[in-house]
This record gives C-alpha cells, structure tokens and sequence, in this order.
C-alpha cells in the first residue's frame, strides 16, 4: 500500500521504545505504514501520497484520558450555570439571581462547579434562605467541585423527598442545623435523591452531548477516552456515534454493576453485564466495573488510618465496604476476566484496596485481570511495591499534583505533613508499577486541558502562574517519562494496546500535531500548547493540516 499522507520534517514522538523518535510517519487506510526518517519511508510515497512538511513541529500519538466523567461533564457545560472553585458563597448566590430570572428550557437550576471559598458560606446560618430568596420558586442544584457534594435550595430538596425525617443513607451525610433540619448540604450518596430528581434529557438531546463531547476532545488531541462510571444509557449513546461513524475516540467503559457506583441500577445491572460486549461498537470496550470504597478529602469522606487536622476529634470516616467485602465483590467480577476501578483516596483505603486484591489473587489465581485504584494520592510509601506485585495499576488524576485551589484545600484539611507525602508519582513509577493519567473532569475546573496537566506533572508547579510554589518537585518526571502516561499506558490498560496509543505500524493513525516539540522548550510552556491538527484513524476530525 502507498501512504495517503506523509508527514515529515519534524520531531516525530512515537511511545514505542524500540524507536522513540522519528523524522516522518506516513499513514494509509487509516493505518501507521512507516515510521522513521523521510529517505527510508520513500518506497511508501506514491503519486496519491500528501506530503506535509512539519517544519519542526512535533507529532506524537493522541492523548488517551482513562478517568473522564463525558456526558455529565459536558451536560454541565452546555446546560448548567457555569461557576468557579474560587467563587465564594455571595458570588454563587448572585449567578443563581441571574440564571433564575431568565427563563429556560428546564425548571431546575443546576450549577458548579463551586469549591472551599463557596463551602463556606454554605455552612454557615442562613445559607439556604439566602439562596431560596434569589431562586424565585425554582429548584436550584449546585454541585461541588469533587463531585461529591451538593447545596440544594428548599425546592429541590422538595422534589428530591429530603426532609427533617429523612434518615441518612449509607455512605451519605444529610448536613442538618441544630433543630435537625437539613441545610442543603449534601455529602456522598445523600446527593442522589436530587441527582435524580432533576429531569433527564431526551435522547436526542443526550446524543448531541455525546456528540459535542467527542469534537471537545478531539480539539484537545484526545483520541480516547475511558468514562469512570458508565450505564446502559450512555452505552446507547456512543453506540449509536460509532455506528454513525462520528465516535472519533476510542471509548473505554467502567460500568456501573455495583451498588456503590453512580448511577447503578438493580434491575438494568445483570443485563448490562450480560449484554456489555454486544452493546458496544467497534470502537468500544466495557470490561470494566466501577466500585467506590471512599469518599474526597475536602468533604473529610476520604478514609484515612488518621484523623484529619482540621477535624480531629472527628471518628474515623465508614468505608462503602470492608475488606472482605471488597474482596468478594472484586473477585466476583475478577473471575469474570472484568478490571475494576476502585475509587479509593485515603491511605486507609487504598491500603483496604490492596489487601482485597491480594485476597482475591490468592482465590483466584494471580494470572486474573488488572484492577485499578483510581485517585489514590495517599498511598502510603511502603504500600507503593504492593502495585506492581498484585498487578493494580495507579489511575492517577484529576492533576493535583501541583499547586492549585483544590490541591490547596486538600492540603488545608487533611495537614501539611500528611499533603507532603502526596502524588509520589515518580516513585510508583520508578518501583515498575503500571500509571495511567485521566482527568476525572469536571471535578475540579470547568475546562478540561491535559497540557496544563502534563506541565504541572513535569515541573510540580501551577505552570499558568496563579499558585506559588511547588508541590514535591522530587516527584517530578521528564517529558520522555509523562507522555507514555497520556497516551501508550492507558491505551493498553483499556485493553486497546494491540490498536492505539503509539506510533508504530499495523496500528491505529491516532495522532496530534502540536506547534512545538514538547521536550525542547521550557516545561512551564507546555500548558500553553496548541494543538494544530488532531487525527483518528488517518482522517482529520479537528484543525487542519
């Protein structure tokens, strides 16, 4: 076959540690043909072959972000009242004020995400009056910027059966004023009940999310994605985009089979899990489950082996499920030949993570399928080799790894001493354990951007220059070190290895082209990378070449 396109004259970053770089990459039927310098690639050119001279840009394959929240994230983006970590409490109650003035297509206002400064004044006296006066008789959902928490006005709380009476779910907080009346502070799964009483979209309304979901990431030079907790509804999505041909991603799938996870279902779940592989396309993958064992450390829901520093008298936070629970529900799908993800946070939990898996090696043979602890920043240094040994891959995100508001409010609640030991990336990495980096966006700003991420994982430092200081520079990796994380690693870990994630031939044409190679500027420059051109399977779906 001759190439359809040839790149060439640039720096070519290709994952694949038999030939790291290149000079040229030439693609045809959707296809890597040949890597390697433009004289040694000239028996793939042809009459039909489009030559495009890079002029020292850098190309590399297209990021993979295994932790992404897609339909939810981009159903706040185009539907929900846009709000700042940073916004403190009368900031939020007078966007609330405007949003409740205009009239809408839906009732419900939803709003995030909001952060510390917010919070605050959430606990305080008074709050929910204050936002009840502005909502004009509208339910008005606001959501935290974890994910795990909600304030919610009178009339949602209304419209959810949230009452004085009701009583506290299991993993869930209802936060109540003195005389026992909740305040419209919701932690953990006390969330739900709202969650669910806002009205769904329609389908067609749900597939254009989905929709301008994929153009999103494409226009970040992302070529696949692996949603945290997924259910039938969003399968159908998807499904339908491939079957269209418009899913330019390859999309990966932690399906909702656990009552822990958001969004499960008792009576749908045996038929999704029977069902998971016919219910994709062929750009899909669902052999993966989703279970949370703990909760965020800025709500104190994260299970630590200490108490927190800002509450210290507080009991040890209850975890969804104890060790041998958790062993049992992991070994249940393990048998299966089904990855879990675990969100699990606190050192306490993560450690719970690892003796469950140990357990279920054990039971069922260490040759089984590999886990994932998702988040995990608090693993503790000797907990670190038990990774590679029980074959559980770190899923490293959202990127808190360097100075910013959310690292920063983590840092106030849980302590200095206990933040110091936090996001040990290079050690996971130097001990042979496997690392993939997601973003879990929206959790904790309204744009997702993986520059900014992969900036701050090679410098530890707000590389847009909001934060002062640095965050464990020991810790930090070279370009050569980070990119692998972005692209080659969680490709593989989705069970897309033998398709995508690197730049060698028989796979995939996944590729960005960026403005500059990444490894020869300053690394604070790389959150300012511009993606010039973003390709899936050899056809352009964002810029121009």
């Amino acid at each position: 076959m001759k190439a359809e396109l040839l790149l060439h004259g640039g720096i070519v970053r290709t994952m694949d540690p038999g030939m790291p770089t290149a000079e040229a990459v030439a693609i045809g039927g959707g296809r890597i043909l040949g890597v390697g310098t433009r004289t040694a690639l000239e028996g793939l050119v042809g009459p039909g072959t489009r030559q495009v001279a890079l002029g020292g840009r850098m190309v590399m394959p297209g990021i993979v972000d295994f932790h992404i929240h897609l339909l939810s994230g981009m159903t706040t983006r185009l539907y929900a009242t846009a709000l700042t970590p940073a916004d403190d409490f009368p900031t939020v109650v007078g966007k609330v004020a405007r949003a409740a003035a205009k009239p809408g297509r839906r009732d419900w206002i939803v709003a995030g995400p909001y952060g510390a400064a917010a919070l605050a004044g959430m606990e305080a006296p008074g709050a929910l009056a204050a936002l009840d006066a502005v909502s004009q008789g509208r339910p008005v959902a606001l959501i935290h910027v974890s994910g795990h928490g909600r304030f919610a006005n009178s009339r949602a709380l209304e419209l959810a059966g949230i009452d004085a009476s009701t009583p506290d779910p299991r993993d869930g907080h209802i936060v109540r004023d003195a005389q026992g009346k909740p305040t419209g502070l919701l932690h953990e799964t006390a969330c739900w009940p709202v969650r669910d009483a806002i009205p769904k979209l329609t389908g067609a309304e749900l597939l254009e999310v989905g929709r301008e979901g994929v153009r999103y990431l494409n226009g970040l030079g992302i070529t696949g994605f692996c949603d945290a907790s997924a259910t039938r509804e969003m399968l159908d999505v998807f499904r339908t985009l491939d079957d269209e041909g418009a899913l330019s991603c390859w999309a990966g799938f932690n399906l909702a089979l656990h009552p822990t996870a958001l969004g499960y279902d008792p009576e749908a779940a045996p038929e999704l899990r029977a069902e998971r592989r016919a219910l994709c396309g062929p750009h899909m993958i669902a052999d993966f489950a989703k279970i949370f064992l703990d909760g965020v450390p800025s709500l104190r829901t994260a299970a630590m082996l200490s108490p927190y520093a800002s509450a210290p008298e507080e009991p040890p936070v209850a975890m969804a499920l104890d060790r041998d629970g958790l062993a049992e529900a992991i070994g249940n799908f393990d048998a299966e030949g089904m990855g879990v993800k675990v969100h699990a946070i606190g050192d306490r939990a993560v450690r719970t993570v690892l003796d469950a898996v140990e357990i279920v090696r054990a039971r069922n043979g260490a040759g089984g399928p590999q886990h994932h602890i998702a988040h995990g920043q608090f693993i503790l240094d000797e907990d670190i080799p038990r990774l590679r040994a029980l074959n559980v891959l770190a899923d490293m995100n959202p990127p808190l790894w360097f100075p910013n508001a959310a690292s920063l409010t983590h840092e106030r609640v849980v302590g200095p001493e206990r933040y110091a030991r936090a996001w040990g990336i290079r050690d996971i990495m130097v001990s042979g354990a496997a690392i993939a980096v997601g973003s879990d966006w929206m959790t904790i700003a309204a744009d997702l951007d993986p520059w900014e991420a992969m900036a701050g994982m090679v410098t530890r430092r707000d590389p847009r220059g909001r934060f002062p200081g640095a965050h464990r520079v020991d810790q930090a990796l070279t370009v050569e070190q980070a990119l692998p994380l972005h692209t080659r690693n969680p490709a593989v870990a989705m069970r897309f290895g033998d398709r995508t994630g690197a730049l060698t031939p028989n796979l995939s044409a996944d590729l960005v082209v960026l403005d500059h190679d990444l490894a020869a500027i300053d690394p604070m420059e790389i959150a300012a990378t511009r993606v010039e051109a973003t390709l899936f399977e050899g056809r352009v779906v964002h810029g121009a070449l």
